[in-house]
């Protein structure tokens, strides 16, 4: 083995180990982010039916969950290569055509979630030079974090599908 067989190889278990601890977190993130929705809900529910009252916070937080959870999700779904595809033809592609087939749809994935994660980047500095608020007046730009950090998440695992041997 030379020095950079050694060093790729080095690079290469730090990048699992790297992507082992994403996973986990968002694996994490994902149920804490449901369960959170579920409980409140829930409590809202009861304060409504049973007392006649709410928390006037509870909806609007439950709505920025959902984009949480949607994002969330997008990316467990993109790790796990369970997104949503279009492969009609792959029933009907074999061998290096189906690589080449894998890799030019990955490299389009590639590029539209690179766009996402550019524009959702855009959107959130708007937020914050507009200091747009949400419920409580807190700033709205804390909660959308999410979208470019799930968009460049996703953008860097359909990159690496374009550059892994079979494309997936």
């Amino acid at each position: 083995m030379n020095i950079n067989t050694g060093f790729l190889l080095t690079i290469q278990l730090r990048l699992k180990s790297v992507s082992r601890v994403l996973a986990t977190t968002e694996q994490l993130l994902l149920v804490f982010v449901l369960l959170t929705m579920i409980t409140l809900a829930v409590l809202q529910i009861i304060l409504r039916n049973v007392f006649g009252t709410s928390l006037f916070w509870i909806d609007p937080f439950n709505r920025l969950l959902v984009l949480w959870l949607a994002i969330l999700g997008a990316m467990v779904a993109t790790r796990e290569r369970e997104h949503i595809a279009v492969d009609a033809l792959k029933h009907y592609v074999k061998g290096i055509w189906l690589i080449i087939l894998s890799k030019t749809t990955s490299l389009f994935a590639t590029v539209v979630c690179g766009l996402m994660a550019y524009h959702s980047v855009r959107f959130v500095y708007d937020e914050y030079a507009y200091e747009t608020s949400t419920f409580s007046n807190l700033p709205a730009w804390p909660f959308e974090l999410i979208m470019p950090i799930g968009f460049s998440i996703m953008t860097f695992r359909f990159l690496g599908s374009v550059f892994n041997k079979d494309g997936q």
